[in-house]
C-alpha cells in the first residue's frame, strides 16, 4: 500500500513490483461507475452533467454516500480518469472496468474517498483495492493502494474446474455439514510468492451449535483444485491467553502498573512513573512494590500524587533485613484525584548496597458519585452500575429492548438459548426499570449488551463522527442468551451473539469493552475490511481491542460506575477467582498473558491473529498513554490522549487501509490519517511515528 500526494499532475496507481502499468488496466481504467455487486449500464454524459449540477445545488454531509447518488458517480467517474488520464472516460464505455466501486465516503474534513476494487479482465482480485482522495474541489490530491502486474489473458481464459468442482473440493477440506449455502466467486488470486492464479473464492459457514463458529473462506485453484490458503472470518471472545497473571485488584477499582526493571545504582537515586487515566476522588489506595536490594536499611521510597502531594513507603529502616516487597495502604492520598501521572522515587542513601526496582503498582478505589438528580438512569446492569436504556414501549402496556433514537436502531433479542441466534423474541419488562431484584434472569445481561450496543454507537458518531459502523445509520442487533453456558461472544457479519458463560471462566460476555470488540469487526469489514488472517488478521484483531478500549474510555465519561483501563474483557473474564484484571489481552503490556506478542521482531515466532493484535494494540497504547514497549525498551513520553489517538487510527482504517494493509502498511496510514488531522509537523504525527518505532514497525 503506498499514500501519494498530488499537485498537479495526476499520477497513476504504481504497481508494486514493476513501473509498468498493466495493459489491460491502460485500457479500461476509465470505464463508468460500476457498483460492488455486479456490472450495471455504462453512466451517459446527461448523467455526470445532471450530477454537476446537483453537486453544486447541495453538496452531501459527511458520511457514506449511496453510491448511485449524483455526489458519489461524479466522485468515482474523477476518481477513474484520473487513474488512467490517457484516454477520456467517454471513449471506453463499452469496454470492462479495471475497478469497480466498492463505497463513497466524506469526511469532516470535506475531503472525499473512493475505495475500488480492482477487477481485471471482468473478474475480481481477491483482496486488492485502490482508494482515491478528494479535496473540498473535488480534485484527487491522493491515492493509496497498490497493484501487481496480472499476466493478460488471467481473466479471459476458461477454468478447467467449475464452480461446483470448487465448492466440492472446500466442503471435503471443511469435513463438516455447513449451515448455509455455501457460495463461490471466480477471482484471481496473488499467492505468497507474488504469482497470480485463476482461482475460486469458496465461502462455507457453520455456526449453529458451534463453540467456535465459523465462516470459512477458501482460496481454489480453477484449474488444479489446490488450495492456496483458508481462514475463519469470525474471531469470536473464546480466548486465546495461555495462562493468567497472578496481580489483580478488587472490582470496581482503579489500577496502574509500571513492570519495567530498574537498577538501583549504589547511592542514586530512580524514578518510575505510572498514568491513571481515569478520573476520581480517592477513598483508599494500596501500593504493590516489588524492591530487590542487598539492605534495605539504605533505602528510602516514596510515592507521589499528580498534585504533587507525597508519602514516605519506607525510610531507611529494617534492621539487617533486605527486600522492599509487598502491599502498604496509603490513606494520605484520600480525597485526592487519581487522574494524572503517579511518581515512585526510590534512594539508596548509604553506600556498598544496590539492587533493582522489579515493578510496582498503584490500586485505588473511588468514593462512589450517586446519579444526579433527575437522571433517568434507573437500569442495573451487571458490570455498568447504573445505566438509562432507550427502549419502546409496546401496545399490551410493557417495554422491550428497541431504542429507535440511534441511527436505524439498537435492539436486543432472547436467543432463548437456541444454538444460534435468529427471530426476535423479545426480552420485556414492565415498569421500564430494567435489572431490578425483582426482574426475571433472562433480562439482566439484556440490560448490558442494549448498553454495550447504544455506548458503541454513541462512540462511533460523538468521536469519531460516524453514523454506525457502516457510515449510514445502520441497526445494531444483539441476541443474549445463545445456547447454554456458552463461553463466546461473536460478530457474524450481521449481528451480534452472546453466550451467558459458565460462571466460572467467564460470566456474561456482555462487558463494554467485548461489545465495542465484537460490534468494531462490523466497522472494520464495513471500511478496510482486512482479510482475518496474516498481518492484515492481527490488524483486524488490535483494530477491535482499540475500538473497545475506545467504547469504554467513552462510557466511562459519562458513566463513574464505568472503569476504564487496557485489559481486554476484565469485568466478564474470570469472575470467581476474586481478580477482576484477569482478561484475554493486556494492551499496556501484551506479554503479560503470555500468548501475546508487542514487538515485530517475534512476529514469526507468533503469526495467530489474537495473539500478533499485541503490535498494534501496543503502538496505539504508547501513542494516546505514552510508556515503554517491554521487549524494545524504546519510551514514548507524553501520550496524546485517547481522543485523538482514536480519531487517527479510525481514520486510518475507514480511509487509508485496504484488505491486505500490513503492520508496515498501517503505521503509514495512521501517519497520514494525523497528518491529515493536525498537520504533518504536528506533535500529533512525531508520536504515531515513535509509537510504531518502539513496538518494531518502521
Amino acid at each position: 500500500m503506498t499514500i501519494r500526494r498530488v499537485d498537479t499532475k495526476p499520477v497513476s496507481v504504481r504497481p508494486a513490483t514493476t513501473e509498468t502499468q498493466p495493459k489491460n488496466t491502460a485500457k479500461a481504467a476509465n470505464a463508468p461507475l460500476q457498483t460492488k455487486d455486479g456490472f450495471g449500464p455504462a453512466a451517459r454524459t446527461t448523467d455526470l452533467a445532471r450530477a454537476e449540477k446537483t453537486l453544486t445545488q447541495a453538496p452531501a454531509a459527511p458520511g457514506r454516500l449511496a453510491l448511485q447518488s449524483p455526489e458519489a458517480q461524479k466522485a468515482v467517474q474523477t476518481s477513474l480518469t484520473h487513474l488512467n488520464p490517457l484516454k477520456g472516460a467517454q471513449t471506453l464505455m463499452a469496454q470492462q472496468p479495471a475497478f469497480a466501486a466498492a463505497n463513497v465516503e466524506k469526511d469532516a474534513l470535506g475531503m472525499t474517498h473512493v475505495r475500488l476494487d480492482r477487477v481485471h479482465e471482468g473478474v475480481k482480485v481477491f483482496g486488492e483495492q485502490v482508494i482515491t482522495h478528494l479535496d473540498k474541489d473535488g480534485k484527487v490530491t491522493s491515492v493509496t493502494g497498490e497493484q501487481s502486474v496480472v499476466p493478460e489473458g488471467l481473466g479471459k481464459e476458461l477454468p478447467k474446474l467449475n464452480t461446483q468442482s470448487a465448492i466440492d473440493i472446500a466442503r471435503k477440506e471443511f469435513g463438516a455439514k455447513p449451515d448455509k449455502q455455501p457460495h463461490a466467486e471466480r477471482v484471481i488470486y496473488q499467492d505468497k510468492a507474488g504469482e497470480y492464479h485463476s482461482a475460486y473464492r469458496v465461502q462455507m459457514s457453520q455456526i449453529e451449535g458451534q463453540d467456535r463458529p465459523r465462516k470459512m473462506n477458501y482460496l481454489v485453484d480453477a484449474n488444479t483444485g489446490k488450495i492456496f490458503e483458508s481462514y475463519n472470518e469470525i474471531g469470536g471472545f473464546y480466548g486465546s491467553n495461555k495462562g493468567l497473571p497472578k496481580a489483580g485488584v478488587a472490582a470496581g477499582q482503579i489500577s496502574a502498573t509500571n513492570t519495567t526493571k530498574a537498577e538501583i545504582a549504589d547511592n542514586s537515586t530512580v524514578t518510575s512513573k505510572v498514568k491513571v487515566d481515569q478520573d476520581g476522588t480517592i477513598e483508599s489506595l494500596k501500593l504493590d512494590l516489588d524492591i530487590a536490594h542487598t539492605f534495605k536499611g539504605d533505602l528510602k521510597v516514596t510515592l507521589t500524587s499528580p498534585s504533587g502531594k507525597s508519602a514516605v513507603v519506607h525510610n531507611r529502616t529494617g534492621g539487617g533485613t533486605d527486600d522492599v516487597k509487598g502491599t502498604f495502604d496509603l490513606s494520605d492520598f484520600a480525597g485526592e484525584s487519581a487522574k494524572g501521572e503517579w511518581t515512585l522515587t526510590v534512594e539508596d542513601k548509604a553506600k556498598r548496597d544496590t539492587g533493582s526496582l522489579n515493578g510496582w503498582g498503584i490500586s485505588i478505589t473511588p468514593k462512589e458519585v450517586p446519579p444526579e438528580p433527575g437522571s433517568k438512569a434507573d437500569d442495573t446492569s451487571l458490570y455498568s452500575g447504573k445505566v438509562a436504556l432507550d427502549t419502546k414501549q409496546q401496545a399490551d402496556g410493557t417495554y422491550t429492548l428497541e431504542d429507535s433514537t440511534r441511527g436505524k436502531g439498537v435492539n436486543t433479542y432472547d436467543a432463548m438459548n437456541k444454538s444460534t441466534a435468529s427471530g426476535k423474541t423479545q426480552l420485556t419488562d414492565d415498569n421500564n426499570v430494567w435489572g431490578e431484584a425483582t426482574d426475571g434472569q433472562r433480562t439482566k445481561a439484556g440490560v448490558d449488551a442494549h448498553y454495550g450496543a447504544a455506548m458503541t454507537y454513541d462512540f462511533l458518531k460523538d468521536v469519531l463522527g460516524r453514523d454506525s459502523i457502516d457510515g449510514a445509520g445502520e441497526a445494531l442487533n444483539s441476541f443474549v442468551h445463545v445456547r447454554t453456558n456458552y463461553v463466546n461472544a461473536f460478530w457474524d457479519g450481521t449481528k451480534m451473539s452472546y453466550g451467558d458463560g459458565d460462571g466460572k471462566t467467564s460470566g456474561p460476555l456482555t462487558a463494554l469493552d467485548i461489545a465495542g470488540h465484537e460490534i468494531a469487526h462490523g466497522l472494520t469489514e464495513r471500511t478496510a475490511g482486512l482479510i482475518y488472517r496474516n498481518e492484515s488478521g492481527g490488524l483486524n484483531e488490535a483494530f477491535s481491542d482499540i475500538m473497545g478500549a475506545g467504547v469504554e474510555w467513552y462510557a466511562s465519561t459519562k458513566n463513574p460506575a464505568v472503569k476504564f483501563n487496557w485489559t481486554v474483557g476484565e469485568t466478564a473474564w474470570t469472575p470467581t477467582n476474586g481478580n477482576s484484571e484477569d482478561g484475554l489481552r493486556y494492551m499496556d503490556d501484551p506479554k503479560r498473558d503470555n500468548y501475546s506478542i508487542d514487538n515485530y521482531k517475534d512476529y514469526p515466532k507468533q503469526t495467530e491473529v489474537h495473539g500478533s493484535s499485541g503490535i498494534a494494540n501496543n503502538a496505539f497504547y504508547l501513542l494516546a498513554n505514552g510508556g515503554t514497549n517491554r521487549t524494545s525498551q524504546i519510551e514514548v513520553k507524553d501520550g496524546i490522549g485517547m481522543d485523538k489517538g482514536l480519531k487517527i487510527y479510525y481514520r486510518a482504517l475507514a480511509h487509508y487501509m485496504t484488505p491486505n494493509t500490513t503492520f508496515a502498511q498501517a503505521r503509514t496510514a495512521t501517519v497520514q490519517a494525523a497528518t491529515d488531522l493536525y498537520g504533518a509537523d504536528s506533535a500529533e504525527v512525531a508520536k504515531v511515528k515513535e509509537s510504531w518505532t518502539a513496538v518494531g514497525v518502521n
